[in-house]
């Protein structure tokens, strides 16, 4: 979980080096940030399902999640001049290995719940990400 974090701190720290759009960066920006709520209580709950006092989950959970952190400085301070190629082959790593992790949940999911429902909530979930990222490119051109 700390390297897939260490991951989307990189995926934050070179996003203000790609040529983009004010939208686009702030669009990776707040999809990251809204990723870390629900990643976070995942752990949470795994935790303390698994025993863990809630003081040491919060400690473990704040430890795992603050190597966004170091991975966003890395990609801030160390990744700074890297030419557009490397800059491309690293955000084409850090998507791949989200498309990953959401295929690998989706048909866990589906096996456990059926077709239908989880289907349904991923398409929801695309749409919503796509309504938002039309409104952010509306209000920040």
């Amino acid at each position: 979980m700390a390297i897939h974090s260490t991951t989307d701190g990189l995926a934050l720290g070179i996003g203000r080096e790609i040529h983009a759009a004010t939208a686009a960066k702030w669009s990776l920006f707040l999809a990251l940030c809204i990723h870390k709520f629900p990643e976070g209580f995942a752990l949470g709950s795994l935790l303390i399902g698994a025993g863990f006092a809630r003081l040491v989950t919060v400690g473990w959970v704040a430890a795992t999640e603050a190597t966004t952190l170091l991975g966003g400085a890395i990609g801030f301070f160390f990744l700074a001049n890297a030419s557009t190629f490397w800059l491309g082959l690293i955000m084409a790593h850090v998507g791949g290995g989200f498309i990953y992790l959401a295929a690998h949940a989706i048909l866990g999911e589906m096996m456990k719940h059926g077709k239908g429902l989880v289907v349904t909530s991923f398409f929801a979930g695309f749409a919503l990400i796509g309504a938002l990222n039309i409104c952010l490119r509306m209000l920040l051109p």
